[in-house]
């Protein structure tokens, strides 16, 4: 596995793209791996992309892994900030404001993660909103997390679920929009 150094603790593996603008700022604390492959013998051929655009920041602060084939966007002046866990392959994330992951997140294939609708709907005012992810949240295969919510400590948000509000911790959610199908869960 080819391995490039993109900063301090951030390391990518081939084949990806990073664009990283000059005034954009990078702080990884722990460790980040992107586009790395679970073992040697999966022969990775999906690129992972990585835009951090001009005032745009991305801060890991503990450990995480980011598998291929994943497009990760941070545009103009907005922040992404990661805790520990890992963002499993074919996932997409635009954020456009504000997105924080916690810590012992696991995040899986898939799924699509945007802090903005893009386009003003019946003169709303607003487009985009943080998106907030606490730690020890599974989010499963096909979900899609959209702007503005906040999914609580120690959720699961099910396979193929649409968010649109906030999960109570402890909770799981699916469904289009997704409802609290099932409270007080624990998951390892």
């Amino acid at each position: 596995m080819s391995r490039k150094k993109i900063s301090d603790n951030f390391f990518a593996y081939k084949p990806y793209s990073i664009s990283v603008s000059d005034n954009a700022k990078i702080s990884v604390d722990g460790s980040l791996n992107f586009n790395v492959s679970l073992s040697s013998e999966l022969k990775n051929k999906s690129v992972g992309y990585l835009n951090i655009a001009p005032g745009a920041e991305l801060i890991c602060k503990n450990n995480f892994t980011v598998f291929p084939g994943c497009r990760i966007g941070v545009l103009e002046n907005a922040k992404f900030t990661l805790g520990s866990g890992y963002i499993n392959y074919d996932s997409k994330i635009y954020c456009f404001n504000e997105i924080t992951i916690g810590n012992n997140v696991s995040i899986s294939e898939n799924v699509i993660i945007r802090d903005s609708d893009n386009h003003t709907i019946n003169n709303s005012k607003s487009q985009s909103a943080p998106i907030i992810i606490e730690d020890n949240v599974l989010i499963c295969m096909g979900a899609t997390i959209l702007k503005g919510v906040r999914i609580g400590k120690g959720s699961i948000v099910a396979a193929g679920a649409v968010v649109t509000s906030d999960v109570p911790p402890n909770s799981m959610v699916g469904g289009v929009p997704a409802k609290v199908i099932k409270s007080d869960i624990t998951w390892s």
